[in-house]
């Protein structure tokens, strides 16, 4: 009997491999392949404007409550799909302290391509390129001074990642699949992350809430979606808390407003955006009256 499968085995590595890879990893794949094309097709471009409220948290009565006064954060954004790539800019509004300041970032979609993202520092004038090619990557490094990271806010390429259907169960009154996910040899020396594990919505084909674990396997941020809209037959998710569980601080991203498909052209996503004002807000205008 035991030659008999080894015989079946070498059969089916000949005329299909993918009949040895495990069901749960090829349903997984195929799950998170679905949730990227729906992110990347549903729509052409995004104009949006966000607000960021970041403290230090203490847990009282089982829920989170700011310790501190919370740092607030407001910014616009826009991002448009180019094939293969990506490009989105985003420019603080408030504090006064902080306005001008912007983020560039080309995101390449391709596996194991690095990112070119470029920071402009609106009180020096100056545009400062952030290096992702290494362990010491800026994709670590605090979005706008949020318990977000670059990499948070960046989208993940499907085949920098390894994945496993653990199970499907109910989240948040949603049917949902909870999938792992764990970096590629290439992928890991550039990520903080060593695992993550996502509850995703079967029907909309949104993640609502992730784990994300370092690499010693401790569980080290929380993300929690909620409050989904359709809006321009796109899924909107309008908040998201991103809790850092080492540094004990919570960030909560509130959609204000967004749009989508509006004419944005390729000028609009370069450094001229970052610093150039009168170019920047002639473009953004136009956007905010369609904005919702």
């Amino acid at each position: 009997m035991k030659s008999f499968q080894i015989i079946i085995a070498i059969v089916l590595s000949i005329f299909g491999l993918t009949a040895l890879v495990p069901a749960s990893t090829q349903d997984a794949l195929k799950i998170i392949s679905r949730v990227d094309s729906v992110s990347r097709e549903s729509y052409k471009t995004s104009v949006t404007k966000i607000k960021l409220t970041t403290c230090k948290y203490e847990i009282k009565g089982g829920s989170l409550s700011c310790s501190e006064n919370p740092r607030i954060s407001v910014l616009e954004s826009a991002q448009k799909h180019y094939g293969n790539e990506t490009r989105s800019i985003a420019v603080v509004l408030e504090p006064s302290k902080d306005k001008g300041i912007g983020m560039l970032t080309y995101e390449n979609l391709e596996a194991g391509k690095d990112n070119d993202t470029w920071l402009y520092l609106s009180a020096i004038g100056k545009v400062k390129r952030l290096v992702s090619s290494s362990e010491d990557s800026d994709e670590s490094g605090s979005f706008f001074g949020s318990e977000f990271s670059v990499e948070d806010m960046s989208s993940r390429k499907v085949k920098d990642y390894t994945y496993k259907l653990i199970g499907e169960e109910t989240y948040d009154n949603r049917k949902v699949w909870v999938i792992e996910s764990v970096p590629t040899a290439l992928r890991v020396k550039k990520t903080k992350y060593g695992k993550i594990t996502s509850w995703i919505d079967k029907e909309r084909l949104l993640i609502l809430k992730e784990d994300l674990y370092d690499h010693r396997g401790k569980l080290c941020k929380q993300l929690n979606r909620k409050g989904v809209e359709l809006i321009d037959k796109v899924w909107v998710v309008r908040v998201t808390t991103m809790n850092n569980l080492v540094s004990r601080r919570v960030t909560e991203l509130r959609l204000i407003s967004v749009a989508y498909n509006m004419e944005a052209s390729d000028e609009f996503l370069t450094q001229r955006s970052l610093t150039d004002f009168a170019f920047r807000e002639k473009n953004l205008a136009k956007f905010r009256t369609y904005m919702k």
